[in-house]
This record gives C-alpha cells, structure tokens and sequence, in this order.
C-alpha cells in the first residue's frame, strides 16, 4: 500500500509541476546589449517587440526580437540575436534573420 501511494503522490507532483510557465529572464540587459550592437553597426533600426527569449544557456544566450526602423516605423522583421556574457553583462555577437 505504501508504494501505491508513493507512486500516486510522485504522479501528482509530476503533473503538477507540468504546463507551469519557465521562469522570465529580464530583457533590459538584453536591450541595452542590442542597442549598443547596432549603434556600432551603423544600423538605423529598434525593437518593436521581444518575440522569445532571451534564453540563457551558460554564457551564452539568444532572443527573437521585431525590429523595425529607428526613425520611419513601417513594417517589422524579426531577428534572432546572439549574446555572450563578458564581465557579468551581455553583448550581442550576431544575428540573423
């Protein structure tokens, strides 16, 4: 009997803990990374909106974010950037779209 109910309770916490959202990481490490980025790249762009992310692997990381124009608006892309961590703060190392 005393399995039975280790093994009903391990279920139990097993599918309570299922389908809870991961923890946030805060993103303004993460901005303020991607607008020194393209600053020293010369790109007249900003993000409209962080699409997923970041996520944090080690010392590396990566976000999607929706960029659009600095100045004009208009329409959107989206870019997946990647980060790595030098001196407890974040810098893009590239990115793609």
């Amino acid at each position: 009997m005393n399995r039975f109910l280790t093994v009903v309770a391990f279920g139990l916490v097993v599918v309570a803990g299922c389908g809870q959202p991961a923890a946030t990481v805060p993103d303004p490490p993460f901005r303020e990374a991607i607008g020194q980025y393209l600053q020293a790249n010369n790109m007249a762009m900003k993000i409209k909106e962080i699409k997923q992310g970041p996520t944090i692997a080690g010392e590396s990381a990566e976000l999607k974010a929706s960029m659009m124009h600095e100045q004009l608006g208009g329409p959107s892309v989206t870019w997946t950037f990647q980060f790595a961590k030098q001196d407890d703060s974040w810098r893009v190392t590239s990115h793609h779209d």
